[in-house]
């Protein structure tokens, strides 16, 4: 069975991977799996327990679990992947969304405790998250960069074949460490292909190269031969962000200007340009499809008028030279800014681009590979980076691209933003405890972001798939990364 898919693919590493790409959700498991209302459902833990204290908690994982390799996965196995989740390869500052945890502890061949700073009760945002999949650290030491390519090493329903970034190839797994329960008649192959382009898709789809084709419109199944195809979309846990550098000398460091730089954008118009309308322009760093976007009200801390924002930029120096161009200082308000080249980017750049050439704003795009070179061009600190977080948990993401002490190795805070009264804000989240408290720190954080604006939030895109009629188990869930493939299977036993 073949799926379609809109980017080259990534190493499959949960730990050193530039991006998480489907074939990782088939190949590894995480502890827990995000259910529906933010439940937590079995993975590679069968159950858990949280202490009295609410500081520990345990958690049982599946006996007789053991890698693709045959390694066996045990509670010791298990303690050496998550470490190296937490830590990266040799990281000053562990992985942000560790800040909770003090340490994992082995307590039998079947059982493990995570030991928190404080009471944490969405530590479940932690353990399903796919950059805490569990993978045998022990081979991916021995083999380096080239796990994930030769070997991906985890306990998954589907085990590596062959990786190439156009295609991956997964078989069943059939060992003791894959997930209990499939479908009599799962497919026995689960291929990947990259198909970057809206035109390669569309051809896809039409030419039923594939049997699931991801980043769909609508409108492509007008008049496809054969019918039964099921159209899915949901709100996209991500969103595409402006993130200006506070130390570059033109002075993004300065609120009011980052103040009077947004007032020029139209987000409407970015959905409807880059993502011909699916999507949402919603002025919060939460999207609309998370949980805690209703927390928020968008019209509690609204932006400046553009006439205002002319004022700002006039009251701070700047004036519109012979060329139409801000200036101040002899310095013209024009900056480089790097992306990632693939259509939705370069279709959201064009327009952003002309929507700030309006107010004589020049921003000139430079575009690279994704992921690996996007990601080596942020570490270099340009002037601005437009950018695109991919996660399951919106404020959990957001804090490693903003707060100020992931301006570093294995935080995404590339931009230098220094806002204490954010990162206040972020720390009030971190301790909630009750669902009353979540509500008021998530309005909290987003009504402290919006006033301080760490990076620019811009839009988000729509999740969107389209299905043939032989393939079931396959479902959407909301705020999740990428559907499961556990459950997968085909009508009449089909390969």
């Amino acid at each position: 069975m073949d799926e379609i898919f809109e980017y080259r693919f990534t190493r499959l590493d949960p730990v050193g991977g530039a991006h998480i790409d489907p074939p990782s959700v088939a190949v590894y498991e995480t502890l827990v799996v995000k259910g529906p209302g933010d439940q937590p459902l079995p993975g590679l833990a069968t159950s858990w327990s949280v202490s009295p204290d609410q500081l520990t908690w345990r958690l049982r994982l599946r006996q007789g679990a053991r890698f693709h390799s045959g390694a066996v996965c045990d509670a010791a196995a298990v303690e050496e992947a998550l470490e190296r989740c937490r830590w990266g390869d040799g990281l000053t500052r562990q992985i942000w969304y560790w800040d909770p945890v003090d340490r994992v502890n082995v307590v039998d061949e079947t059982t493990i405790d995570i030991r928190l700073h404080y009471p944490y009760p969405r530590l479940p945002t932690l353990l399903w998250g796919t950059h805490t999949a569990i993978c045998n650290a022990r081979r991916r030491a021995e083999l380096g960069d080239d796990f994930g390519r030769t070997e991906a090493d985890g306990t998954g329903a589907y085990r590596l074949v062959s990786f190439d970034p156009d295609m991956v190839v997964t078989e069943r797994a059939d060992t003791s460490g894959s997930a209990a329960a499939r479908p009599a008649n799962a497919p026995r192959v689960l291929r990947w292909l990259s198909r970057p382009t809206d035109r390669e898709r569309h051809e896809a789809l039409r030419d039923r190269a594939g049997s699931i084709v991801r980043a769909v419109a609508p409108s492509w199944l007008t008049g496809i031969d054969g019918d039964g195809w099921r159209y899915l979309e949901q709100p996209e846990i991500s969103q595409f962000y402006l993130a200006l550098n506070f130390d570059d000398p033109l002075g993004f460091g300065q609120l009011d200007l980052r103040r009077a730089i947004e007032a020029f954008v139209d987000r409407d118009a970015l959905v409807r340009v880059a993502f011909d309308g699916q999507g949402d322009g919603r002025r919060s760093p939460v999207p609309a499809g998370d949980k805690f976007a209703s927390a928020f009200d968008p019209a509690s801390t609204p932006p400046l008028t553009e006439a205002a924002a002319e004022s700002t930029l006039d009251r701070l120096g700047f004036r519109r030279n012979d060329r139409g161009v801000q200036e101040r200082e002899g310095r013209e308000l024009r900056f480089s800014c790097v992306t990632q080249d693939t259509e939705p980017f370069r279709r959201l750049a064009s327009e952003l681009a002309r929507q700030l050439h309006r107010a004589g704003i020049e921003i000139e795009f430079r575009y690279y590979e994704p992921f690996e070179a996007f990601y080596a061009a942020c570490e270099q600190h340009p002037p601005a980076i437009v950018s695109k977080w991919l996660w399951q948990d919106a404020i959990e993401a957001v804090m490693g691209f903003s707060r100020s002490d992931c301006a570093v190795d294995g935080g995404g805070n590339w931009q230098s933003a220094r806002l204490p009264a954010v990162d206040a804000m972020f720390d009030r989240y971190l301790r909630a405890v009750t669902a009353e408290e979540f509500n008021d720190a998530s309005r909290n954080v987003q009504e402290s972001f919006m006033r301080e604006l760490p990076y620019i939030p811009l839009c988000s895109p729509a999740e969107s798939y389209a299905v043939a009629p032989e393939i079931t188990g396959f479902s959407l869930v909301p705020n999740t990364l990428y559907p499961l493939y556990d459950q997968l299977s085909l009508v009449d036993g089909e390969t």
